[in-house]
């Protein structure tokens, strides 16, 4: 899950999360793209100036991931 800061942070419901992220064929992918985009800017690639800006421009696809990550969460919990 994305730490937002709360200036970034939106109201999603999951249908809103699964559009965003593509719909139910591409939500895996696209999940997966948006960390390693997040990864990439941790490990000092300087695609964006600041967390600021990687926020401003994926603020509605981490929103989406965060929303998905919890409603998939279950389904990988262990008992």
């Amino acid at each position: 899950m994305f730490i937002i800061p709360k200036i970034y942070q939106m109201k999603m419901d999951l249908e809103t999360a699964e559009h965003i992220l593509g719909g139910a064929s591409g939500i895996a992918s696209t999940m997966e793209n948006v960390k390693e985009k997040w990864e990439l800017h941790c490990s000092g690639h300087h695609f964006f100036e600041d967390d600021d800006e990687f926020f401003e421009v994926w603020q509605d696809e981490v929103n989406a991931f965060n929303v998905m990550y919890k409603a998939m969460k279950p389904l990988f919990a262990t008992v």
